[in-house]
């Protein structure tokens, strides 16, 4: 981890990426494979914004892993999240580079289950840790 100063800028900027995915992660005639793919993202970024608040981010090297495991130090959610978070992180690297049909329906709508709580669990947490950066970023 590198440190790092956020912005607000940053911070809205990373939030309407997140609305964004999610609104399009729902989007009528996608794959499953890029639906969950689109929502994973999301979730990335949430995970993001928590980290750079907390005044780090993340190297090159195994960033998606890093990011999602800084999640039990920023906003401190369960383990078992993050195990979650982290095989969808496992199942996107093979659906996005060696083959697809690995995500179902139901795969796609539970990683977009997860981006949803964890923007939701980020944004409470920016709240109440960081307000001026929820506040001045206009969310």
């Amino acid at each position: 981890m590198t440190r790092h100063e956020t912005s607000t800028n940053e911070i809205r900027d990373l939030l309407q990426v997140i609305e964004r995915d999610l609104a399009d992660s729902a989007a009528p005639g996608l794959s499953a494979d890029w639906r969950m793919n689109i929502a994973y993202n999301a979730a990335l970024q949430a995970s993001t914004i928590a980290l750079a608040a907390s005044g780090y981010r993340p190297g090159r090297e195994s960033h998606h892993f890093r990011v999602i495991q800084s999640l039990r130090e920023t906003i401190e959610i369960d383990a078992n999240e993050v195990a979650t978070f982290d095989a969808f992180r496992k199942k996107r690297n093979i659906t996005g580079y060696e083959r697809t049909g690995l995500v179902s329906d139901a795969d796609a709508e539970a990683m977009r289950e997860l981006a949803i709580r964890l923007r939701d669990e980020v944004v409470a947490w920016l709240a109440k840790h960081h307000g001026r950066l929820l506040r001045q970023a206009g969310a």
